[in-house]
């Protein structure tokens, strides 16, 4: 981001928030109005390679923003674990906090929304992604979507805040149980509870599930993941100028976007670039647990612009990629709920992130603790020593993915800086 375009979005971040607690209605508007800008210039961008995955991407994501903001009559608040196939298939608009307060924090005006939440008395400690989503919610801001659906996977926050949410607009909230333990009668007893949130979805709606749609968007999910897949197996051996919003789109192409085309094309996209990229020359190879802090300009500097690393892989895009079957949706979204490398307990996460480190060939790992986020906390001591063990150097970075009070820019590039010293002083 240059000079220009800071002053843009600070300016703008500066409209919204003084107008926040007077008139909300308007900030809507203006959101709706930037965010849908945003999406017919990315749209309208003629690019190649890795860019233009990233752009048309973003412009499918900034169009569904815009969507939710206009028609909240037709939109379900969901957490980034729900399969989405059913949504999809009902032509439902998704609405989910993660990249909610993630445009929040690049639009400048994050804090306003986590300060409103605070002062309603959600806690400090809360996670920021949630939080903002309260403030976002509460100061009238988020229309009232038709109703809410989430899954126990794998964040406590999440529980928390849709349920208030849900009595805040007073609406049907529904759980997806997710039991940690894999197997046939758990498949079932998921797969159950996903067809009576279609049930509900229809009456809701109105409208009727059409199974062919159903069983098309399971079918695109399936061949995307297997893209996703085969381009893994390339990038254990090649280059790439992958960003930390790059990596975040992924994660929506793997959740909220899955069974989508424009996620299918996404990962068309990457395999291709990925089949003819340079070999791995120089650079440390990151893999990157957890959330990526994409608004932070000190450590896309570090990632992205001095050309002495490359983030290789992050665990919440590669988390679940079994293959799935058309002929039985809903046992197919069931498993890839149970297999999840964050359902249950945290050996599984950090098995998957020892897998993968060899997989990509990385150099060392970064595991980012969000503020706020205790399952990722609770695990990093014992996923570094795990991770160590085998081989691969790991820096635990605090930081915040979408709150810009919760950083501390020089402490951060200093000890980054400090780590990849001394990857680049291993043999």
């Amino acid at each position: 981001m240059n000079k220009i375009e800071k002053k843009i979005v600070k300016t703008f971040g500066n409209i919204v928030s003084r107008q926040v607690c007077t008139n909300p209605a308007r900030v809507r508007r203006l959101l709706a109005a930037a965010y849908g800008l945003v999406g017919w210039r990315n749209s309208l961008l003629r690019k190649s390679g890795l860019e233009e995955a990233y752009t048309k991407m973003g412009a499918a994501l900034s169009r569904l923003i815009c969507k939710s903001f206009l028609h909240p009559e037709n939109s379900i608040m969901v957490n980034i674990f729900f399969p989405c196939e059913i949504l999809h298939s009902l032509d439902i608009i998704p609405v989910f906090p993660e990249v909610l307060s993630a445009y929040l924090v690049n639009s400048g005006c994050e804090q306003v929304f986590a300060e409103a939440a605070e002062n309603a008395d959600v806690p400090e400690s809360f996670c920021s992604y949630h939080k903002i989503m309260i403030g976002f919610a509460e100061t009238g801001v988020l229309p009232k979507p038709l109703s809410i659906v989430n899954t126990t996977l794998a964040c406590d926050a999440n529980r928390l805040s849709f349920r208030r949410l849900a009595e805040y607009y007073r609406i049907p909230h529904l759980v997806v149980d997710v039991p940690d333990k894999i197997d046939r009668e758990a498949e079932h007893y998921v797969a159950a509870q996903l067809r009576a949130v279609t049930a509900t979805l229809e009456d809701s709606c109105q409208r009727k599930m059409n199974w062919n749609r159903l069983c098309e968007a399971v079918s695109i999910a399936d061949r995307s993941l297997k893209s996703f897949r085969d381009y893994l197996e390339i990038r254990g051996n090649c280059s790439l100028p992958v960003t930390m919003s790059g990596e975040l789109y992924s994660l929506i192409a793997t959740h909220v976007l899955l069974g989508t085309p424009e996620g299918e094309d996404y990962f068309k996209t990457l395999k291709q670039v990925a089949q003819t990229a340079p070999p791995s020359a120089g650079k440390k190879r990151i893999l990157w647990l957890h959330i990526l802090p994409n608004w932070q300009d000190s450590m896309r500097a570090v990632f992205e612009q001095n050309g002495r690393c490359e983030i290789v892989g992050c665990d919440i895009t590669y988390d679940v990629l079994i293959e799935m079957d058309p002929r039985r949706p809903y046992e197919s979204m069931a498993r890839r709920l149970l297999h999840n490398i964050n359902n249950g307990g945290a050996e599984r996460r950090i098995a998957a992130a020892v897998f993968y480190a060899k997989k990509l060939r990385a150099d060392g790992v970064l595991i980012f603790c969000h503020w706020g986020c205790k399952q990722t906390m609770g695990l990093s001591q014992l996923a570094k020593n795990t991770l160590e063990a085998e081989g691969f150097p790991t820096l635990v970075l605090d930081g915040d993915g979408c709150d810009s009070r919760n950083v501390s820019d020089g402490q951060m590039v200093t000890r980054v800086n400090a780590f990849l010293e001394q990857l680049e002083g291993e043999k």
